[in-house]
């Protein structure tokens, strides 16, 4: 009795033994399988949020509602997908997003968006201004915010956006002048509300170069002389290619003032020995050339090199060498000037030459013409072949009524005559163009004020 007894009790024991144990490793067991099932579901979730496609990002929303990227993504979808737009989608999911990490400038900012195109303007308002108060110093934030203020016919808070826009990144320049002017039709306006304040001469010059390609001539101008007497060098790059522009359109009185600007503000040293009624700049070739305005320029060509630093000079310390390399019969151009000259004018040319081995009967010479009227004005003075010193050519030609600049430079022509190939070398000094007869009163165009 005693043994049945104990063989009962033993058995209770084991039964409420197991039982124990099954509950503890369900206590363990089941969390753990929770945990595991949440992060399967989790798992799903982001790789149907790498999707762009509608069903699946909402699939992934339904697996986990709590991820705010995943509301992000799926609120981008409805506003912006060609299937299945649904603005209030959108803005559902996007302020959704907001809610779930309101640290996120992003997320604000496309719910800003969002609301916008529901015409909800007050709403979009504010989602911007969370979003330029998280991400202040974000252009491209600055940027969202200018245009949303465009599209809502308040240019004032535009043009302020777009100020501080252009502060943190000139990069966006171009956009923001084609906006602007677009917005308001008034340059003036712009320059004075858009471009920041201060005497930076960067953007007032990208200004005004966009307004030259604009057609804006006159106002492009007149930006040009502020930024001037702004007093702030710049880098001649800066402003050369509103002065090419110039120069190419035959805008000769702009070009003028550009350049003597230019000189105003060293940004275009003055030749140091320069003979004030000479028309020539940098004529003896004492500082290197800039290639471009009214400084002399070289033009790459195959077979003819210039080296404007050759120190057999005739005077001073540097002149022009002009090599032809190799035998042939090419015309070319290899160095030339835009000088400015008045119509109707009596002009006289001298250079100082020298050359080597010069093979053809048509050497180089130094040629004149009007860019914008080649038939009035074409003249040349005689060639130089063979060996020969240093010794002066000159030319005298006379302006047409509408001549407002001439093009010098060195040229050698086609030869029609044995020996046709020309090889050796050339070198040019002290160039001086100087106005000469009854007409002369001043060789150099008035800057426009």
């Amino acid at each position: 009795m005693v043994r049945r007894l104990f063989s009962v009790t033993s058995f209770d024991f084991s039964l409420r033994s197991r039982w124990q144990a099954g509950v503890f490793l369900l206590g363990i067991g089941l969390p753990a399988l929770l945990l595991g099932a949440l992060a399967v579901k989790i798992a799903v979730a982001a790789t149907l949020g790498a999707s762009t496609q509608t069903p699946a990002l909402r699939r992934a929303v339904a697996l986990d509602p709590a991820n705010s990227t995943l509301h992000h993504r799926l609120g981008l979808v409805y506003g912006y997908s060609l299937e299945e737009v649904n603005p209030a989608e959108a803005v559902k999911h996007l302020r959704r997003a907001t809610e779930l990490n309101p640290s996120a400038g992003r997320y604000w900012l496309d719910l800003g968006t969002a609301y916008g195109s529901v015409g909800d303007t007050a709403s979009a308002d504010a989602a911007l201004g969370h979003a330029l108060e998280l991400r202040p110093m974000s252009p491209g934030f600055r940027w969202a915010a200018a245009n949303h203020y465009l599209l809502t016919d308040r240019a004032h808070l535009a043009f302020a956006q777009f100020q501080r826009l252009l502060e943190l990144d000139p990069g966006y320049a171009g956009p923001t002048f084609r906006l602007c002017l677009r917005a308001s039709g008034d340059p003036q306006l712009v320059l004075q509300k858009v471009l920041p304040a201060g005497n930076d001469p960067k953007l007032k010059l990208g200004y005004l170069n966009f307004l030259s390609t604009s057609g804006e001539h006159e106002f492009a101008h007149r930006v040009w002389v502020e930024t001037v007497a702004g007093g702030t060098p710049f880098p001649f790059a800066l402003a050369q290619p509103y002065l090419e522009r110039l120069l190419g359109l035959g805008r000769a009185s702009e070009a003028v003032s550009v350049w003597k600007g230019l000189e105003r503000l060293g940004i275009v040293p003055r030749p140091a020995a320069t003979d004030a009624d000479n028309l020539v700049f940098n004529g003896d070739f004492e500082q290197a050339p800039l290639n471009a305005g009214f400084d002399w320029r070289s033009r790459p060509a195959a077979y003819v090199s210039a080296d404007f630093a050759d120190s057999s000079a005739h005077q001073g310390s540097r002149c022009l060498r002009v090599d032809f390399t190799v035998s042939r019969n090419d015309e070319s151009e290899p160095v030339s000037q835009i000088i400015p000259v008045l119509p109707n004018q009596a002009y006289l040319l001298i250079g100082y030459v020298r050359s080597a081995s010069i093979t053809s009967d048509s050497g180089p010479c130094l040629r004149v013409l009007d860019p914008a009227c080649p038939g009035c004005l074409n003249a040349s003075s005689e060639t130089v072949v063979g060996t020969t010193p240093w010794h002066p050519v000159s030319l005298t030609f006379s302006t047409g009524a509408q001549t407002k600049l001439v093009h010098l430079s060195v040229w050698r022509a086609r030869s029609r005559t044995f020996p046709m190939e020309i090889t050796g070398t050339f070198w040019l000094d002290a160039v001086s163009l100087k106005a000469v007869g009854a007409m002369h009163e001043s060789a150099s165009l008035k800057p426009t004020p």
